[in-house]
């Protein structure tokens, strides 16, 4: 019973979040550009707003047309850099995104996609749920977004993949909380030798190549999601700076034009005995 209940609880949020979806409350704000504040997706816009001026906009979901100008997720070329150009100018969350008393509007040319937080929303949602509902140890995994937690004082052991082969950096070892990673070896493509990732720099307006991945722990899984897009985007140098009640730890790892990489470490990491 916990696992339909489970089931059917990210397919609705699915529905009602994703960017791809006709039919729910993310499609009605992009289509009319409005949506009443008692929506589930403006609790999503109040915590995004934080979130994008924590990091600076290393995280912005306010880059909708941009992605859609590179193609993601099905992206193989770089697009003419015109297009980039004219969409970066349709990407500003603070010149886009109103939260008003009674409603949340947006820019006409601003489209919104949440996928950097969304996941992590409906991985919290859900954990919520099954511990309301009498689960005594728990863990929700979406997409490699992951919240756990027990009453019995478990231990959970979650491993950080490598960025560039299929062996792991280490293995955490959390009671409670939640872990999201974000990088550029899944949603990515090669052109020219070089790498270009979903990971899109708002500055720029092309992939950023700060990072091959960012590993965060977070007390909630929404705010790691987002925050491990950020630090992905941002790089170490640019990351440390992010405020500490973002997040309880962070795992950032660069590569090179080798693939040499580099493991950068902030905050206090439960790496595994």
């Amino acid at each position: 019973m916990l696992l339909h209940k489970a089931d059917s609880l990210l397919t609705y949020l699915d529905t009602q979040l994703g960017r791809f979806s006709e039919a729910g409350q993310l499609h009605t704000l992009n289509t009319t550009c409005v949506i009443s504040t008692d929506t589930e997706l403006a609790e999503i816009v109040r915590r995004s707003d934080a979130l994008v001026q924590a990091t600076e906009n290393g995280f912005n979901p306010a880059l909708g047309v941009l992605s859609e100008v590179w193609g993601f997720p099905e992206a193989d070329a770089v697009p003419d850099s015109s297009a980039i150009q004219q969409a970066l100018a349709y990407t500003g969350w603070d010149a886009g995104v109103h939260i008003n008393a009674d409603s949340i509007t947006i820019d006409q040319n601003t489209v919104l996609d949440f996928g950097a937080i969304a996941k992590g929303y409906a991985v919290d949602r859900t954990y919520d749920m099954l511990i309301e509902l009498g689960a005594t140890e728990c863990l929700v995994e979406a997409g490699g977004e992951i919240r756990c937690g027990s009453s019995t004082g478990r231990i959970w052991h979650i491993g950080v993949r490598h960025p560039r082969n299929e062996s792991l950096t280490g293995i955490l070892a959390i009671t409670a909380g939640a872990v999201a990673t974000s990088g550029d070896y899944e949603c990515y493509f090669v052109e020219d030798d070089v790498r270009y990732s979903h990971l899109l720099d708002s500055e720029t307006g092309y992939p950023s190549r700060n990072a091959a991945s960012a590993t965060v722990i977070a007390g909630d899984c929404a705010t790691a999601d987002a925050m491990a897009t950020a630090a992905a985007v941002a790089g170490p140098l640019k990351a440390r700076n992010f405020p500490l009640e973002t997040y309880t730890a962070m795992i950032i790892i660069t590569a090179d034009g080798n693939n040499h990489c580099e493991t950068h470490e902030f905050g206090e990491i439960p790496w595994a005995e």
